[in-house]
């Protein structure tokens, strides 16, 4: 009996120290909070909210949700912090942290080395830019290079999206095929809505978001090659230079979310634990990672 109650007391002092061990983290990352943030006590995000599974609202809710949601609304409670969503296209994220129209560019943003010359970066997980084809054309578009004298949709402010296309239409010019036409549109269902008209011949977006969309509508879609990656990239949260102690706080409770498999559990709810990364990182990337 002695021995039972010892292992008893044992097992809850190891679990005290470890409700304490996350309490400490959370409260270092609390302390990097700038001041004028923790006053008003609200990070504000700029998002937009048309991003399933990573961040977006339900038709008729207005509740922002999906992954990158679930990740930000954890940090925030470590922080102390309330969210706050700011609707912005994608094209509008960096133009509105540069004017301080909001703390974080979130919604799919990736971190480029390009982008860096404006934001800093939070790195949280691992993506990459596809193709989504009518289910009646699976057959014909394996890479971006069947695409030659077709005509694809993107969105405004993909300029990783955008320089794969750029090359890849260049390489159908030089071997005597007609060019890829490109579209930039403001969100992704005005994309699918292209797509669906047969105005555009692919919609090039987000692995994780357009699986998502193929699921939505069963015998509608197919992603060209059925896992084609175009272009591998890193999603990331984007925050205005100047704000490196928001920056840093953001990743500190991030990390401290991986260390605690916190992070991991909120992607395996979106299936998209395959996106994982060893480490929340800072401007790291995809053209600085060897895998």
């Amino acid at each position: 009996m002695q021995k039972l109650q010892a292992f008893v007391v044992g097992v809850a002092m190891a679990a005290a120290v470890g409700v304490s061990a996350v309490a400490v983290r959370a409260q270092d990352a609390a302390l990097l909070v700038p001041a004028d943030v923790r006053s008003r006590g609200t990070l504000k995000v700029g998002s937009q909210q048309t991003f399933p599974p990573v961040e977006f609202r339900e038709p008729g809710k207005q509740e922002v949700t999906g992954a990158s949601a679930d990740l930000l609304a954890e940090i925030a409670r470590r922080l102390g912090l309330k969210l706050e969503y700011v609707q912005a296209e994608y094209a509008a994220l960096i133009p509105g942290i540069e004017a301080n129209r909001f703390d974080v560019a979130s919604g799919g943003i990736s971190d480029t080395e390009e982008r860096e010359e404006k934001l800093d970066f939070v790195n949280y997980m691992r993506s990459g830019g596809s193709i989504l084809v009518r289910a009646d054309d699976q057959t014909k578009y394996r890479t971006i290079e069947d695409f030659c004298g077709k005509s694809v949709a993107t969105l405004l402010g993909s300029r990783v999206i955008m320089s794969a296309v750029e090359k890849a239409s260049e390489a159908c010019i030089a071997k005597g095929a007609p060019a890829i036409r490109a579209e930039q549109l403001p969100s992704a269902p005005d994309a699918r809505m292209q797509l669906d008209l047969k105005r555009v011949d692919g919609y090039l977006g987000d692995f994780p978001a357009l699986v998502y969309m193929q699921a939505q509508f069963p015998g509608r879609y197919n992603i060209a090659g059925e896992s084609y990656i175009l272009t591998p990239y890193i999603t990331s949260w984007g925050f205005a230079k100047s704000r490196t102690g928001l920056r840093d706080a953001v990743r500190k409770a991030a990390q401290d979310m991986l260390a605690d498999g916190t992070y991991t559990k909120i992607l395996s709810k979106w299936g998209l634990e395959g996106g994982a990364l060893p480490e929340i990182t800072i401007n790291r990337p995809a053209s600085k990672r060897s895998s």
